[in-house]
């Protein structure tokens, strides 16, 4: 079993963005102390909902702070870019990491960020299928020629540097629909779980429908030859423990809420747009049933395990119950959602590797 810490970097108080960043490095400096394995960090734009503008930035500031650790990303926004820009960033990325780079792709679901950088939102499913090939093929390949709906490489151009891993970085795949699985299975990518995105798409059936997702998954993978235990299955997770459960969820029921009224307030302040996007057709409608219901409150997500906030043990059943439903091989833990203090985090984090992870699937890594 892998362990992972993630940050979105949200900072809901302006004034504390240089604090907050220096606060996020040093707790992947001491995830790497702890053990972990992994460090995710996530790109958004135009929001406090996160406020890293670009993965390659940060990326690299870790890889200068850490030197055993893995940096992902979860998730590099592949419409948002030129793939030949990206290709040649975390190529580079991998480089200063001394090959600690994992890559995760995906396409971005926040109308706002579409809008802002005049990006069709509706042909983001084609955009990351091609920028992908492309990126694969900048890593691969000595020079690169394309020819395609959205990027058009007339002469055969090299992409300097190549990645120190052969035959590139591990690529990752953010799944949440039938066809984003469908997608990881023909490309043969590691699988990005993650049960914010899952909840708000299927609400009190999300570990069900994830479960059938992945079902389907795997029929895939061996209709396309593949085997399909093979890829890592990470799955991120708000969470947070303390030595008592009920101390543990008074502490971070409201940054947790915090979290989740962003994400709903970006949405429904678009004046004029369409209420579906094709190819977010699923997740647009489901969300709004989630928020009509009621699904988003710190007791429902909790409820359903959408967020795991508990003592040691408690966490550890928990965690423990996904990892065999869903076969996972990384939980990704984040407690600094919604700016959670550092001090709470890094006690979370110290208090799992010292008595969670001994209790899930063996002892951490």
């Amino acid at each position: 079993m892998k362990w992972g810490t993630f940050s979105l970097s949200q900072i809901p108080d302006p004034d504390r963005t240089v604090e907050s960043f220096d606060s996020d490095l040093r707790l992947f400096e001491i995830a790497e102390q702890l053990g972990y394995d992994t460090v995710w960090i996530a790109e958004h734009l135009f929001s406090s909902y996160g406020v890293v503008t670009s993965t390659q930035v940060l990326a690299a500031a870790i890889a200068m702070r850490t030197n055993r650790i893995k940096i992902g990303t979860a998730v590099v926004v592949i419409p948002f870019n030129h793939p030949l820009r990206t290709a040649s960033d975390f190529a580079l990325i991998d480089v200063l990491s001394h090959g600690r780079l994992l890559f995760g792709a995906g396409r971005a679901y926040q109308p706002h960020e579409f809008i802002g950088l005049g990006v069709p939102m509706e042909n983001s499913r084609e955009m990351y299928q091609e920028g992908l090939d492309i990126v694969v093929k900048a890593w691969t390949e000595d020079r690169v020629t394309h020819d395609g709906a959205f990027w058009r490489i007339a002469q055969p151009t090299e992409v300097l540097p190549k990645p120190v891993q052969q035959p590139h970085p591990p690529i990752y795949q953010a799944c949440i629909s039938p066809e984003s699985f469908k997608a990881a299975a023909a490309g043969g990518w590691n699988l990005q779980l993650a049960s914010p995105f899952s909840y708000r798409t299927y609400r009190e059936a999300w570990i069900d429908k994830l479960a059938e997702n992945l079902q389907l998954y795997e029929q895939e993978c061996e209709r396309h030859g593949r085997d399909p235990k093979a890829a890592e299955r990470m799955i991120l997770l708000p969470y947070f423990t303390a030595p008592d459960g009920a101390e543990a969820q008074r502490i971070f029921a409201r940054h947790v809420e915090w979290f989740y009224a962003k994400v709903t307030s970006n949405q429904q302040s678009l004046k004029g747009q369409p209420e579906t996007v094709k190819g977010y057709e699923l997740t647009m409608t489901e969300s709004r049933k989630t928020l009509a219901g009621g699904y988003l409150s710190f007791e429902q997500l909790h409820k359903y395990s959408a967020v795991i906030a508990d003592d040691p043990a408690g966490c550890a059943q928990r965690l423990n119950q996904l990892r065999e439903r869903f076969g996972i091989t990384e939980f990704v833990l984040w407690s600094s959602i919604g700016g959670l203090p550092a001090e709470h985090c890094e006690a979370s984090m110290r208090l799992t590797m010292r008595e969670v992870a001994p209790l899930v699937g063996g002892a951490a890594n």
